[in-house]
């Protein structure tokens, strides 16, 4: 399902990024050319996934924030507040990696939106977790 091959996508990513191992950057790739096929036919749940999973394999490029910012445009739209989320926690994220002090918007922007959804533990997880 688009469901799994999503989340399967975004924790190929994580071991990539974490191992330098090519083989999960394949498998990553592969999840991300699954969810382009959902796009392509016409499965609109699909394509903030997509985006999302595009954002987190380019996330040394300069336009990774602009890619994780239409994740969360499009899941906004969609109505995935759960997924929305995620992509401004992954979002904020990259942007504390490198620096960025927009981060703590985004974290803020995401335990809001985890809050929306019902995840308290989640959003508790941020405010003890992360510096916002």
């Amino acid at each position: 399902t688009a469901w799994l091959t999503f989340f399967d996508g975004l924790i190929f990513v994580a071991i990539a990024h974490k191992s330098n191992d090519i083989k999960w950057s394949v498998k990553a790739l592969n999840a991300a050319s699954k969810l382009e096929q959902y796009v392509k036919d016409g499965i609109d749940i699909c394509e903030h996934k997509l985006l999302l999973l595009e954002a987190e394999l380019e996330k040394n490029s300069g336009n990774a924030l602009s890619m994780y910012d239409r994740a969360i445009t499009v899941a906004e739209k969609n109505e995935f507040v759960h997924e929305q989320a995620i992509a401004c926690e992954r979002a904020a994220d990259f942007l504390l990696r490198n620096g960025d002090v927009r981060a703590a918007q985004y974290y803020g922007k995401a335990h809001n939106l985890y809050l929306q959804w019902g995840a308290q533990r989640k959003a508790d997880h941020l405010i003890k977790n992360i510096p916002f």
